[in-house]
């Protein structure tokens, strides 16, 4: 029974410390909101997490472990890889409407928090992988200006910058991008933007 509490306890402080850091941010969160929101003592905190630093980073590595194994399972699985890569765009999609806190908490710590060395970390292995993916199935995308590294890097920030702004873009559209009509409408213009730039390099 203890285990299981303890369990519960590591889990409700998580879920309380994704909803503070994506509403307020890491400094503007206390351990003491944490605990209140999660409804256990604040000594747990520091039982579990030792300080609200480890308590972001294990947000993070919780995030990133499952954004990992969601695309590294169609980078790597046979197929066309342009088929995969259109698989990616609506799963990245999904993942990041589904987790609108992550795209949050991402932007903040990428914009001069401390933690941006654990997002890296993370994300490297993600963009390697992407690159060789579009490599493999594009061999004139090795270098140049539709290289595959700037390729991934153009379709990470098309899909992110949608989230991480949707404030913004809702007062230029005026409309809320983070609808269930105009995400269709992104997934299609983004499916239709990669037609646009493999044309090329399957050409040559």
């Amino acid at each position: 029974m203890k285990k299981t509490g303890a369990k519960n306890a590591r889990a409700a402080i998580l879920k309380a410390a994704d909803q503070l850091f994506g509403k307020w941010g890491f400094d503007a969160t206390s351990t003491r909101e944490i605990a209140e929101r999660s409804g256990v003592n604040k000594a747990l905190i520091h039982y579990h997490f030792k300080n609200k630093d480890a308590l972001l980073e294990s947000v993070l590595d919780q995030y990133y472990q499952k954004l990992a194994g969601v695309l590294l399972a169609v980078i790597n699985r046979p197929g066309s890889a342009e088929q995969n890569l259109h698989l990616l765009i609506d799963l990245y999609l999904d993942f990041l409407s589904e987790n609108l806190n992550f795209s949050r908490i991402v932007q903040r710590e990428s914009a001069g928090g401390k933690h941006l060395g654990r997002i890296q970390k993370h994300l490297v292995p993600i963009f390697q992988a992407g690159s060789r993916l579009v490599q493999g199935g594009y061999p004139e995308s090795k270098s140049g200006e539709l290289s595959a590294q700037h390729l991934i890097i153009s379709f990470y920030g098309m899909i992110v910058s949608w989230f991480t702004y949707s404030r913004v873009i809702e007062h230029l559209l005026d409309k809320d991008p983070l609808g269930k009509k105009e995400l269709e409408l992104r997934r299609r213009h983004l499916h239709r933007m990669l037609d646009l730039i493999l044309e090329p390099l399957a050409r040559r």
